[in-house]
């Protein structure tokens, strides 16, 4: 008895044993997931879409996670990717394109890391460019426009003269009907709000029931411009019809947070490719936001059936991506 005793004793203590050195190994390599976001976690759009990716991660598969603010600068990128990398992150994402060169030159570094940014073009094996597809967004959101207005004259206001969604915007809103004019001024800065709502105005007075904008950091300046002025809106990024239910007839979305998670569950299980990959309404990343109420059926109907048709591949759109 005494002997059978000792030797259940020991198995358990050679259980705990072998159950102490599994847990001391998960202990020793831990998910760690990095982010760096080019402005504020809370612009109520890109940036914070990011953040809450990343709070994604960390709930859904235990990561530990970690960001850093208004890293815009290259000796601030270079500084907190060797910062990560050395502490042993095996994900780091830079939530924009200005990443792409600091990460393509700081991957031959350190290649147990694998670096992941947004819109540009990646190189080497442990890199990889999430991009997304900016010409449906603007076809789609370019055609809610057309149907929706009522003088004629819609106010484009992108961030920059070269957005790949102001073309198909354009062409959008002209299938729909060839008198539509497009008032077209660009902020030359993703953040500046004061210059959005001075363009904003100047459209408005112009003749311009619809505004929309192309750039999260004046966005909402923007629909706020066209709820004083009685005039509509398209949100841009996310949903932004919380800024006035009355104004925003739809927005652009692209769902990164959504985005995000998948990446780091592909890279989990050894099937995140490097290069560049690309994401569209299809792969369930982008979309228009819900209708507003002042959104009649008929044009609903019309978008959805559109949209719907792109999805399966029985339509093309007239300006096929563009891949730099």
């Amino acid at each position: 008895m005494k002997k059978l005793w000792l030797f259940l004793v020991l198995s358990l203590l050679t259980g705990c044993s072998s159950l102490f050195h599994v847990n001391q190994s998960k202990q020793e390599t831990p998910f760690r997931v990095a982010l760096l976001v080019e402005g504020s976690i809370y612009d109520q759009g890109w940036d914070e879409q990011a953040y809450l990716g990343l709070k994604q991660i960390e709930r859904t598969m235990g990561a530990q996670t970690s960001y850093l603010e208004y890293i815009n600068t290259t000796s601030l990128r270079r500084k907190s990717v060797e910062t990560f990398a050395k502490q042993g992150y095996s994900l780091i994402f830079g939530n924009g394109r200005g990443f792409e060169k600091t990460f393509n030159e700081l991957a031959v570094q350190y290649p147990a890391t694998h670096f992941v940014f947004f819109n540009g073009h990646p190189s080497g094996p442990n890199v990889s460019a999430v991009n997304f597809t900016p010409e449906s967004l603007g076809y789609f959101s370019g055609m809610a426009a057309a149907l929706m207005t009522k003088s004629h004259v819609i106010g484009l206001i992108p961030a920059f003269g070269d957005l790949k969604e102001i073309q198909p915007f354009i062409m959008a809103a002209k299938a729909q009907n060839p008198k539509n004019r497009i008032m077209i001024q660009s902020v030359n800065d993703w953040n500046n709000r004061m210059k959005a709502g001075c363009i904003a105005r100047k459209m408005i007075k112009g003749g311009a029931d619809i505004l929309v904008p192309m750039g999260d950091g004046f966005s909402i300046q923007v629909i706020m411009e066209a709820h004083n002025a009685n005039a509509l809106a398209i949100g841009y990024i996310s949903d932004q019809s919380f800024v006035s239910k009355k104004t925003v007839i739809t927005s652009t979305i692209q769902q990164v947070s959504k985005l995000y998670l998948e990446v780091a569950k592909e890279y989990k299980t050894h099937t995140l490719r490097s290069g560049s990959l690309y994401f569209d309404f299809k792969d369930g990343v982008q979309e228009l936001a819900p209708f507003g109420p002042m959104v009649p059926s008929q044009v609903q109907r019309k978008l959805f059936y559109e949209i719907q048709r792109y999805k399966e591949g029985t339509f093309v759109l007239p300006v096929q991506r563009n891949i730099e």
